[in-house]
């Protein structure tokens, strides 16, 4: 996690063009582990640590968050990546707190990110609001939020406007029908969706038209051809694709769905503390577990008071991977019934079926999937057979399988397999 890797640097007297070189060796590592298809490209990081605008704003954030958590003193830091430079060999203090904090976290990493839970839920009212609206806290009202999505794909819809309203209808049929966690009127959901989304695009509009009439300016006197003239390679909006017009809509829906269930938040925020929570195991997340398309968060532990009080029961051990194992039958003849269903399923796609109905996280489906291979669950009915070909591509929200070494894209369950344990194909 970066505010380790900040913090860790700070204590050790590092400036901040060093702290910077940090965190890209931190981004470049989880680069390496996430590629799976041989696209990992070692000369973007080169690139990444030879330029010192790089990563600034990631390092300022992260400094920023530990001088408000009182880890690290109170100090000017580069204002845009342009100014970085003046600041690459500041220094910056740190308090007793906050090297205790490096300290333990070097020691004992579990006991040191369950310190930050604490000071993150007295620092930031987010946060603790994130927790409770996924049933994370002692006071939540239900175990998830959900966030209605609708795809944008091929001819379905002849126009960016068609979508929006077949988008907003789609949203507010859903929230009728209840159970997401959260409520809106249908006129507060419908003026919502469109202010967001149509400022959005206007805003888009206006920057590629200044962008336009900039590189108009530029050219000056010099000669242009009929084509240009008549076609500019990028017109007013030419950038508004289908796939950006889905993201603003999501942007916006989520943006609705916190504000609604009390805690207004804004999408980057979403997404960071979804990531957050993630991997300290408190929430997790899909957008592809069973039902119609949807962005759920759930929680998958209980957390309870803050700061130096703070106490944990997370849904972790032998017992929950047990359990995880005898609901997989039927959640993989659910699965089995879905639109392509196959022999094999992504286990990524399993994976969230069965983390969504079990309300656990992405690890310890991994851990139970693994025990169960390594043929360490004997009274298990079935066998898991696990294979390396892959079926579709593997989104970006979720993860492989790897186990010895080895990535399993797809799996197969075999409900008549009467052998101890399960093999690989």
């Amino acid at each position: 996690m970066y505010i380790e890797t900040a913090a860790k640097a700070v204590a050790r007297g590092e400036p901040f063009e060093r702290i910077r070189l940090a965190m890209v060796d931190q981004a470049e590592q989880s680069a390496r582990r996430a590629d799976q298809d041989g696209s990992f490209d070692p000369a973007k990081w080169v690139a990444q640590r030879s330029n010192p605008s790089k990563y600034v704003h990631n390092t300022v954030d992260v400094l920023k968050e530990l001088m408000r958590l009182g880890w690290v003193e109170r100090h000017v830091l580069p204002s845009s990546p342009r100014s970085a430079y003046a600041h690459a060999h500041v220094t910056f203090e740190v308090t007793d707190e906050g090297r205790s904090w490096t300290q333990l976290v070097e020691r004992d990493p579990r006991m040191g990110y369950n310190a930050l839970v604490g000071k993150l839920l007295e620092a930031h009212p987010q946060f603790e609001g994130f927790l409770r609206l996924v049933g994370a806290r002692p006071d939540s009202t239900t175990n998830h939020l959900t966030v209605p999505l609708l795809k944008y794909e091929g001819s379905s819809y002849e126009n960016h406007d068609e979508f929006l309203r077949a988008f907003v209808a789609h949203v507010t049929e859903a929230v009728q029908e209840g159970d997401l966690g959260w409520t809106a009127e249908p006129d507060i959901v419908r003026m919502s969706l469109h202010d967001y989304v149509n400022t959005a695009v206007r805003r888009a509009k206006a920057r590629a038209a200044h962008r336009a009439q900039t590189d108009k300016q530029s050219a000056g006197g010099r000669r242009k051809t009929k084509r240009a003239v008549e076609a500019p390679r990028n017109p007013p909006g030419a950038d508004l694709t289908r796939k950006r017009v889905a993201a603003l809509c999501e942007e916006a829906v989520v943006r609705l769905a916190f504000t609604s269930a009390g805690c207004s938040m804004d999408y980057i925020s979403h997404e960071l503390l979804r990531r957050w929570c993630r991997f300290l195991g408190l929430a997790n997340f899909s957008y592809y577990a069973p039902g119609p398309q949807a962005l759920r968060l759930w929680a998958t532990g209980r957390v309870s008071d803050s700061g130096e009080a703070v106490t944990f029961q997370r849904q972790v051990g032998s017992d929950v991977r047990h359990k995880a194992l005898l609901a997989l039958p039927r959640i993989w003849r659910d699965e089995a019934g879905r639109p392509g269903g196959t022999m094999y399923r992504p286990v990524w796609q399993v994976r969230a079926a069965v983390c969504w109905d079990q309300r656990i996280s992405d690890e310890e489906f991994d851990a139970a999937l693994a025990a169960a291979y390594r043929g360490e669950v004997p009274d298990l009915e079935f066998g898991i057979h696990l294979d390396e070909a892959s079926l579709v591509r593997i989104p970006g929200s979720a993860r492989p399988f790897s186990l010895k070494g080895r990535v399993f894209h797809v799996m197969r369950l075999d409900e008549t397999y009467q052998e101890v344990g399960a093999t690989a194909s």
